[in-house]
């Protein structure tokens, strides 16, 4: 009995010491070089309790010509989701005559909000403030706050702002600092126009009137004061002055608190010219002037689409699209069959390539991407960017052919044909070939993948019956008798042939030419490839019409 009473005594002292009174809750503010609270990267569930009030004072310290401070003051309303507030975010822009920049602070409360250890019974806000030290307070200098709670909602709608401006140094605060106390020369432009002189200059923070005094050599010609607030702004001082202008000096004496009526003189001399005489402006009537201006306007729009419809047309005839759409990305995946046929499939990519809208890619030329991401991954992964992927499909004899040498000789080289390059079959050929029938097969159901997959057959002939099963409902074409039809309907300006430009006329017919070749080549090898296997089927003997030759 006594032990459960025991037990009883400290939970009640715990939860004493727990609830702790809401006025005890403390902001700590401290400048961060984030560019956004931590929270940002997180997603948010519910909005926190928003600020109630903001306001922000410029106060001084304990002495009355110590310099100002920005303190900042805000509210935040108590209701259920004040719990799930983690801090406070806040942003002081400033805009002086030496600084242009932001500075931020991050606020954390203790005890925090998200331990629910206050009590809030009877409040519906709580009250912070923060004095900034890292915020210097110039004369005339704009001052604005945006604070907003932790985490901030999806659109920051919840943040409030406020703007506060210094004081120039009229002010007794402001009047100690060093921009209201120091001597800066002036920047002077005097010129002389016509009858009068004009003088130009930035007026300094403190000054309440500025000297002004124009010479030649020894002699004063004018002399004038300008009052000014003590504010910094451009002033234009006109005079008149009828005489030469030759040997004219202009003097400008601030009255700085520093320095009182004993500052330098700064000076500067006149700039002459003569002021040009303007031809006299007859009266002209106003709507005419308007009438005018529309024909103009209308005339200079007509022109320009004539011009347009004009470009489109030439662009039109000459099959170019003139709204450039960019180049078509086209995968190819071959089989692994020999260097003859590997030959045909590089030059036809070639052939491919040398199209201003057309980007190739193919297994030989992103190697070390294709052995960094492996075979699966990268095929996957170029296929779907790609707007096209052709299949490029042997022979049904060469085939056969190459079949039949790997079973009788393993090791026998396929036959060279001379003058051609030793293309080095690819390990990775046959393994994208087969997963890319695969990839075909999964999208049989879906017409808008499917279409990108095109079967190209590397002879004229070729029967449906050698194509494997994958690649029956894909769009067939056969080279080299639809080598130009290859080339155009994978363009991404549709009827754009080789003829369009003159340097893309050259380049188009040497590669062609070039795929031609290879295509010829590759008839001979499997020309080559037949007699040798008849040879070898035969053992030695060859037929003639008279009967069997040893």
């Amino acid at each position: 009995m006594e032990l459960l009473q025991s037990t009883r005594t400290l939970l009640l002292l715990s939860l004493i010491l727990h609830q702790t009174s809401a006025h005890n809750i403390v902001a700590t503010c401290a400048k961060t070089n984030d560019l956004m609270p931590k929270e940002s990267w997180i997603e948010v569930q519910s909005n926190p309790s928003p600020l109630h009030d903001l306001d922000l004072q410029l106060i001084g310290q304990s002495r009355p010509l110590d310099p100002l401070s920005l303190k900042i003051n805000w509210s935040i309303n108590i209701d259920g989701s004040i719990h799930s507030i983690t801090g406070t975010w806040i942003e002081v822009s400033i805009r002086s005559h030496t600084s242009s920049s932001t500075v931020k602070y991050r606020c954390d409360y203790q005890p925090a909000f998200t331990s629910n250890q206050c009590n809030y019974t009877g409040l519906e806000e709580l009250r912070f403030s923060f004095t900034s030290t890292d915020v210097h307070i110039e004369p005339e200098g704009v001052y604005k706050a945006v604070v907003n709670n932790l985490p901030a909602g999806p659109s920051n709608t919840q943040s409030k702002s406020k703007e506060v401006a210094a004081p120039g140094c009229e002010n007794k605060q402001m009047s100690t600092h060093s921009i209201c106390s120091e001597e800066k020369p002036l920047k002077i432009i005097a010129v002389h126009k016509g009858d009068e002189i004009e003088v130009t200059f930035e007026s300094q923070a403190g000054s309440l009137e500025y000297e002004i005094l124009l010479i030649r050599e020894d002699e004063k010609l004018n002399h004038t004061i300008e009052k000014t607030s003590g504010k910094i702004r451009t002033i234009i001082k006109k005079f008149p002055y009828p005489g030469p202008c030759e040997n004219l000096t202009v003097l400008i004496k601030p009255h700085l608190k520093k320095c009182g009526r004993v500052c330098s003189w700064e000076e500067r001399d006149v700039k002459c010219y003569e002021k040009p005489e303007l031809p006299p402006i007859e009266d002209e009537n106003p709507f005419a002037l308007i009438c005018t201006g529309c024909a103009v306007a209308l005339i200079l729009m007509l022109i320009c689409l004539c011009a347009l419809f004009g470009l489109r047309k030439l662009l039109s005839k000459r099959g170019l699209n003139p709204v450039f759409t960019g180049p078509v990305r086209v995968l190819m995946v071959y089989p692994a069959v020999d260097s003859v046929f590997q030959h045909a499939v590089m030059t036809l990519a070639d052939f491919l390539q040398s199209h201003k809208d057309l980007n190739v890619v193919i297994d030989m030329w992103q190697r070390g991407s294709l052995a960094e991401q492996g075979p699966l991954r990268w095929l996957h992964s170029q296929a779907d960017q790609a707007d096209k992927v052709l299949i490029i499909l042997q022979s049904p004899q060469h085939q056969q052919i190459h079949t039949s040498i790997h079973i009788h000789t393993d090791h026998q080289k396929p036959h060279m044909v001379p003058g051609m390059p030793d293309y080095t079959v690819p390990a990775s050929a046959q393994e994208l070939y087969f997963l890319a029938l695969n990839l075909v097969a999964s999208s049989a159901h879906e017409p808008k993948h499917h279409h990108k997959f095109w079967v190209v057959h590397m002879n004229q002939g070729g029967e449906r019956c050698t194509v494997p099963v994958q690649l029956r409902g894909c769009k067939t074409l056969r080279l080299p008798r639809d080598l130009n039809t290859l080339h155009q309907k994978l363009s991404s300006r549709q009827g754009q042939k080789c003829r369009s430009w003159r340097i893309w006329s050259i380049r188009c017919i040497l590669n062609s030419k070039k795929v031609r070749h290879a295509l010829l080549q590759l008839d001979r090898s499997q020309i080559n490839h037949s007699e040798s296997e008849n040879a070898h089927l035969t053992g030695g003997v060859q037929v003639s019409s008279k009967g069997l030759i040893p």
